[in-house]
Parts: structure tokens; sequence; C-alpha cells
């Protein structure tokens, strides 16, 4: 009865390691994909509106063939009862994009870290295009890949599902982080090949 038990222990043992797998060379099931990004990708928030800003992602269609050019731009408008309203934050982005295919496909967005004012006025439209930010270690297998796609300006990617973000990068008042906007808006791209 115990060696039984012991082959059926050892059978379950293999069969849950084989299942395992070292998942190389596989994509990423979406049951193992962060639930936040599972749930941007299935419904993306193209505008929002608070009582300091409303914030809009503008982008022409969302199905791209891969190696074709995107173009998208976010916009800003301070919609808040002062005639203007001055945020702080880098002076290298208010807003900030991400892409990532919530698998090898991770661009992070980046910023200085200084702290400069930012002036708003009430009703006026601010567009921010598109801008590749990020970076990567020379010593990744696929660097060669990242450095090829920073260097080109147009936003171009391989086939695959995206979740493209744009996120403002500022606080309220000089108090940072403590008066953080965490405000952003995103979409799913669909890139064919």
């Amino acid at each position: 009865m115990k060696r039984m038990l012991a082959f059926i222990l050892a059978v379950a043992t293999a069969l849950t390691l084989a299942g395992c797998g070292s998942g190389e060379g596989k994509e990423q099931p979406a049951a193992t994909m962060n639930p936040k990004l599972t749930e941007r990708l299935a419904s993306p928030l193209l505008e929002r509106k608070d009582e300091y800003f409303e914030m809009k992602l503008q982008i022409a269609q969302t199905t791209y063939k891969a190696g074709e050019p995107i173009n998208l731009s976010a916009t800003l408008t301070y919609v808040g009862e002062e005639k203007s309203y001055t945020v702080w934050g880098s002076s290298s982005a208010q807003v900030v994009f991400t892409l990532t295919d919530g698998k090898n496909f991770n661009m992070d967005g980046a910023s200085t870290s200084d702290l400069v004012p930012t002036e708003f006025k009430q009703g006026e439209k601010v567009s921010y295009p598109f801008v590749k930010s990020g970076g990567f270690s020379s010593n990744e297998p696929d660097a060669d890949f990242w450095k090829s796609f920073y260097a080109e300006k147009e936003l171009k990617l391989p086939a695959g599902t995206y979740l493209v973000t744009a996120s403002c990068n500022f606080s309220l008042t000089q108090e940072v982080p403590e008066s953080s906007y965490d405000a952003s808006v995103y979409t799913t791209i669909t890139v064919t090949e």
C-alpha cells in the first residue's frame, strides 16, 4: 500500500512539474498576466475628467500592420475654477507614455527627476505627442532590438497586442509625492503581420 501511494505521489509530482515547464518561447497565458493590465486591455479609457483636468488619448485607429507608423498623442486641459493652475513635476515630461504587451515588451516611460512649476490656463488644451522613453541594459539578449526601437522616432511595433498608456507626471503642489496627480488614459493597440 505504501509503495502504491508513493508511486501515485511520484507520478502526480512528475505530471505537475512537466505541466509547469519553463515557459520559454511561449506566450504568457492571460490568467498569469497582471490583473490590472488584463482589465485595461479589455476596457480602454480614452478620456477622463475630474475637478482639475480633462485628459484624452488621441489615436486614429487601434489596428495596424507590423512596421506601420502608429500616431498618437494625449491632450490635457485644466478645467478647474481658477483662471490658471500651477503643477509641479519633471521639466522633461508632464505626460509620460508607457507601452507593454504584458510579456516581453515593456517601454516603461522615463523622465528627469527635477521639480519645476508648469502653469495651465483654464480651458487651454495642451497636446503631448507620443514620445518613446525608457531604457535597457546592453547585456540583455534583446538589446539590439531596443537600441533600434529607441533610435527610430516613429512608433512601429512587431505583431502583437499592446496597452499604450498616457499618464500625468506631476503633483498638484510642491509637496511631492504627497500630492501626486495619478491620472491616465489608455487603449489597446493590435498589430498584425
